[in-house]
């Protein structure tokens, strides 16, 4: 092995111990499109003496040319005795049926075959063959399209996803550096001709800017972008911790943000407990948007929403921003009957009914909480349902007279317009007896002639326990 051979080897070494990439015990699961860049890093992996798995994903962008790819590193597979997986989808026409650019449904749908491979067998890695130019064309291509700094940090060494960790061994050495360790130790690779296709940003700021500003503007401009990507990488890491603990102490629930905690913290903290509000929900979201989207929370008027995008919006709630994602409405067109005793499912929650002869406390006022109350059971009744909101409902309110429109009581108490529909109501008799979560009704309230006590209890339907397929 040449000293050339011995330099690129160790740095490889040197960066999966730094960023501890593979820890002992570990599978890795290498994702090898046949080109250099990955082949190189199999390679190299091996001569590293790591477990390996090999995957390959077939864009089928290519005809003959695609399927020869997945030949070739299968057979790669084969020499060594390597598993190797493999999976063929026609992404471009998957892409336009679905108004997607080709760039974002190949790396979702690619990611997604590695992950789930990675998982089922049990590799606690994934490799790509990432390296130091992919990094500095990154940096320059988020420059370009008006990155915020968290887009500075190009391609991470290391990051989680499914709780798979997606390593970058190549991620210090340079292209030129790792054609030059195939090329001395007589190794061959595939080439794709789209990855000069000028129809791509990427490949245009590779083999035209990129070069461009090199020659006439600095020589040793990839490395200033190495150095950028570094620092910022460094500098998110204490922001994100700053971030974290920030947007920890501003929710008061996982889905509203209380303005008055925000409004005191520091427009950079501000801006990224954005972001990670936008990443939590898979939003990918734009520098302008986060810094609008920052003001919107510090400082919009009662009533008023933002577009966080991906199908999220903020709502300016009277002491909170009610963050609201769009899926399935809450809202049942009909009540759920609640049998006594017994449970039923509704509204996204399981709700609980016991008869019992005494009270299940001395101080129910104690007791009761906003996911469980007591009533009268004889007062209730035996026809119990659970139902959202309707038009020109009323209730009447444990301790005040009379009756009241739910509208206005909503209003009063501060629940955003958005969220009423997703309250649910217990309904006895078509009595609202309990406003779940607030205000238990006056209609069956415990009195001193009361002789059966009916308890309710609710609980996230999410809580009972997950079954795994």
């Amino acid at each position: 092995m040449s000293n050339q051979e011995d330099v690129f080897l160790e740095r490889i070494r040197a960066s999966v111990a730094a960023h501890k990439m593979v820890l002992p015990g570990d599978r890795v699961l290498a994702a090898v499109s046949g080109g250099a860049d990955s082949v190189a890093m199999l390679y190299a992996l091996r001569a590293l003496d790591i477990p390996l798995e090999i995957a390959h994903f077939d864009h089928q962008t290519r005809g003959k040319e695609s399927r020869a790819d997945a030949a070739f590193v299968r057979a790669l597979a084969g020499e060594w005795g390597l598993p190797f997986h493999l999976e063929s989808r026609p992404v471009a026409r998957e892409a336009r049926q679905a108004g997607l650019s080709f760039e974002q449904h190949a790396r979702a749908v690619r990611y997604d075959f590695l992950l789930r491979i990675a998982l089922e067998r049990g590799c606690a890695a994934l490799a790509t063959a990432h390296h130091a130019d992919d990094v500095a064309e990154t940096v320059l291509m988020r420059v370009l399209r008006g990155s915020g700094p968290s887009g500075l940090t190009g391609v991470p060494p290391v990051r989680m996803e499914r709780g798979v960790r997606i390593i970058r061994p190549l991620i210090d050495c340079a292209r030129a550096d790792i054609e030059a360790w195939l090329r001395a130790r007589g190794i061959s690779w595939r080439e794709d001709a789209s990855n000069r296709d000028p129809r791509y940003l990427r490949n245009r700021i590779r083999h035209q800017l990129l070069p461009e500003l090199v020659q006439s503007y600095n020589p040793r401009l990839r490395g200033a972008l190495l150095r950028l990507a570094e620092a910022q990488r460094l500098e998110n890491e204490v922001l994100d911790r700053l971030a974290e603990e920030a947007l920890a102490a501003c929710m008061r629930r996982p889905d509203a943000v209380a303005r008055e905690v925000f409004r005191g913290l520091h427009e950079a903290v501000r801006r990224r407990c954005v972001l990670r509000i936008a990443w939590d929900r898979k939003v990918e979201i734009p520098f302008e948007r986060v810094v609008d989207a920052a003001a919107f929370i510090a400082g919009a008027p009662t009533g008023r929403y933002f577009d966080l995008g991906g199908g999220v919006s903020l709502y300016s709630g009277r002491h909170a921003v009610e963050i609201i994602d769009a899926g399935p409405s809450p809202v049942k067109s009909g009540g759920v009957p609640l049998p006594v005793p017994g449970e039923a499912v509704a509204q996204g929650r399981r709700f609980r009914a016991s008869l019992l002869k005494a009270p299940p406390a001395a101080n129910l006022a104690a007791w009761c909480r906003p996911h469980r109350q007591v009533f009268d059971a004889d007062a209730a009744g035996d026809r119990l349902e659970i139902r959202a909101r309707r038009a020109g409902d009323r209730f009447r309110p444990l301790g005040m007279a009379g009756t009241r429109r739910l509208k206005d009581y909503f209003i009063d108490i501060g629940v955003p317009a958005p969220r009423r529909d997703a309250v649910p109501l217990l309904v006895a008799g078509g009595r609202i007896i309990w406003v779940v979560g607030f205000m238990p009704g006056a209609d069956a309230a415990i009195t001193p002639e009361t002789k059966r006590f009916l308890k309710i209890e609710v609980e996230s339907h999410a809580a009972e326990p997950e079954t795994v397929d």
